[in-house]
Parts: C-alpha cells; sequence; structure tokens
C-alpha cells in the first residue's frame, strides 16, 4: 500500500486573493489554461490574472481547451508553452483543462512526437497549479489525464508522478455560474469515483477512507443539489476526496464503458457514468453483495433500488442506444485496462447488459 497525494489544496471563499504569493514560487511565465467561457464567467480568471500582476509574473492564454480534450490540442498547447518561455502552467476550468494542462506541460518540456506523450519522458513536465471550476473530476489531486484520441476511436489515460498539481485553489464562489446540467453531471463523476475506487480490487484501507468519505459528503449533499440549493464547497470537498481515492486507485469498468457513450453518442463524461451506474450497481448486487453494502452504507441508501433512483436524478438528459451499439460498445470496453481491476471476473455478456439497459 502506497499513499501519494503532493498537492497543497487551499478551499474557501478567495482563497486566491488570500494566497496569491503562492504563484511566485513556480516561476515568471505562466500558460493559462483553460476554455472559452467559463474561467471568464466565474471570475477566476481575472483573480488569476491580478494574483499573477501582483507577483510580477507575466502570462500568456490558451483558451482552446475543448470538452473531452483531444491529444492535438494538448500537443498545440506545448508549442505555445515553449514558443512564449513559459516556465509553469496555470489551469482554470472543469476536467477538460486541468488534463489538458497535464499533457501540456509535458510537451512543453519534451521534444516529441504526438503519441510518444505515453512513451517514458526523457524530460519533467512543467509544474501547474489547478483551478477547480466544478465539483467533478478531481483532477486537481490525480494524476490522471485522460485525452481523447481519434486515432483510436477512444480516450487514453496519460500518467506521470509530476502530474499532480503544486497547488489546487478550490473557491466555491466559482462553481455559482455553472449551469444545471453541468454541476449534475460532474456530481455524477465524483460519485462513480467513490463507487468504483471503493469497489475496485487495488482498494486498500486508506483509499477507502477517501472514497467513503465522499460518498457520506454527497449523500448528504445531493438531496440538496437537487432542490436547487447546493453547497458548493461541500461538493468541491467530495470532489477532490474522490480524486484521492483514485489516485491510489484508479477507476473500473464504468468509466472504461462511458468512453464510448462519451466519444459515439456525445454524452458529457459524468452523466455517461450516471446512466451506466445503475445497471453496474445491479450487477454488484448479484457478483459481491457485501463490496456493494459498504457503497450503501457509506452513502446513506436504505437499499439498492434508492441509491439507483439517487442517481437517476442526475441524469438530465438520456441517451438511446440501438442493440447494435450495446453489443459493439460491450466488446469495445471489455477490453480496457482497468476490466482486471474489477471485483470479479466481468464478462462481455454483463458489460452488455448494462448497455442493454439503454435500448429503446
Amino acid at each position: 500500500m502506497e499513499l501519494y497525494i503532493p498537492t497543497r489544496v487551499v478551499i474557501g471563499q478567495g482563497s486566491i486573493r488570500e494566497h496569491y504569493r503562492s504563484f511566485a514560487e513556480f516561476g515568471k511565465k505562466a500558460l493559462i489554461v483553460t476554455g472559452r467561457q467559463s474561467a471568464v464567467k466565474s471570475g477566476a480568471l481575472q483573480d488569476v490574472k491580478d494574483a499573477l500582476f501582483a507577483c510580477g509574473i507575466s502570462w500568456v492564454v490558451f483558451n482552446e481547451v475543448e470538452n473531452n480534450p483531444t491529444i492535438e490540442t494538448c500537443y498545440r498547447g506545448g508549442q505555445v508553452a515553449k514558443e512564449h518561455g513559459a516556465d509553469f502552467i496555470i489551469a482554470i476550468g472543469g476536467g477538460s483543462p486541468m488534463d489538458a494542462a497535464k499533457a501540456i506541460a509535458a510537451y512543453a518540456t519534451n521534444d516529441i512526437e504526438l503519441m510518444d506523450l505515453y512513451k517514458p519522458l526523457p524530460n519533467l513536465p512543467l509544474p501547474f497549479v489547478s483551478v477547480p471550476l466544478t465539483a467533478g473530476t478531481g483532477s486537481e489531486v490525480t494524476p490522471y489525464s485522460v485525452l481523447t484520441v481519434h486515432e483510436i476511436k477512444n480516450k487514453l489515460t496519460f500518467t506521470h508522478p509530476a502530474n499532480f498539481s503544486k497547488i489546487a485553489f478550490l473557491d466555491p464562489d466559482y462553481l455559482k455560474t455553472m449551469t444545471r446540467e453541468t454541476l449534475l453531471d460532474t456530481i455524477a463523476d465524483a460519485l462513480s469515483h467513490a463507487v468504483e475506487s471503493l469497489l475496485s480490487r487495488r482498494s486498500t484501507v486508506a483509499s477507502a477512507v477517501y472514497a467513503e468519505a465522499t460518498l457520506r459528503h454527497l449523500g448528504q449533499c445531493i438531496p440538496d443539489v437537487v432542490a436547487g440549493n447546493p453547497d458548493y464547497e461541500r461538493l468541491l470537498l467530495a470532489s477532490t476526496l474522490a480524486g484521492m481515492a483514485i489516485s491510489h486507485t484508479g477507476t473500473i469498468v464504468v468509466h472504461s464503458m462511458g468512453y464510448m457513450l462519451t466519444y459515439y453518442k456525445d454524452v458529457p463524461h459524468g452523466r455517461a457514468n450516471a446512466l451506466l451506474l445503475p445497471g453496474y450497481i445491479r450487477l454488484c448486487q448479484e457478483q459481491v453483495p457485501d463490496r456493494l453494502q459498504t457503497v450503501l452504507d457509506a452513502f446513506g441508501a436504505e437499499n439498492v433500488e434508492a441509491f439507483c433512483n439517487t442517481i437517476k436524478q442526475l441524469t438530465a438528459v438520456q441517451c438511446n442506444l440501438t442493440p447494435e451499439e450495446a453489443k459493439d460498445f460491450a466488446a469495445k470496453a471489455i477490453v480496457a485496462k482497468n476490466v482486471v481491476q474489477n471485483p470479479w471476473s466481468l464478462t462481455e455478456a454483463e458489460e452488455k447488459s448494462v448497455f442493454d439497459g439503454l435500448v429503446q
């Protein structure tokens, strides 16, 4: 068993303004990695710029990160970092900008071809700082960068020990500009992280502490979210705890199955997980009921149906599959690396039965 979370996490309103001097630890020029809108709307981009200005640090903004960032976008960002001589990265956004920033940081210090990202790197990536604008991915405390690779029509995960944020600023005020759909989607992602981590073969006594704490927080927060009164700070904490859990265990099959819905059906990542979780949980009820009971107890669910009904409240929009798609997706997802970490020897037929739950 190993524990390694080298990220300093600062939680609270005004955290960047309060700790702005922290940016001076990393260099004199920053590449700010964001999407097109959320960093501006939330006010986070302006807070970061103000902090950098106060520290005498110059910056360049790379705001080309799309949802489900592609490896090509990250490669381009790496070239921008090189051209401008950036010596550290600041990621502002949800999981997409944070995941992209990790890959950009690697491309910025290595003269490599596109797919060489998945080979041993000659040089360490640039250090980076995270400013999450959603409460879902936990990417601010994980070494994972999940990228869309059109060459294989799927996603691949780039992992490196230096992929952890040096500092993560978690300000609940930045979450207030999220749409309701984005809020539900990202909460579903955090929930899936906790469930998958706790059920994983790689789960340990230590990782279970993070996963169970996530489930306790979400079990108490989700009813308020559904009622329209979210506790953003608590949701951020839950998301980060879930990220700490999967940093040690990784995810299991719900995520690899969800990638099928994201790549082929354009379903947001967290929502894809939520659509598949009920079917997967019912398989767990058959195969590993004792393991599943730990999940239910931590969440505070009376039974499997109550838990599944709560999850369904997070899926604002459904996804319908054809029988052919369900069969094809199961065949593709069963070969994912994380299948071996499932708590039992999952079969392709079982994966298909989960996808079949979306067939209309």
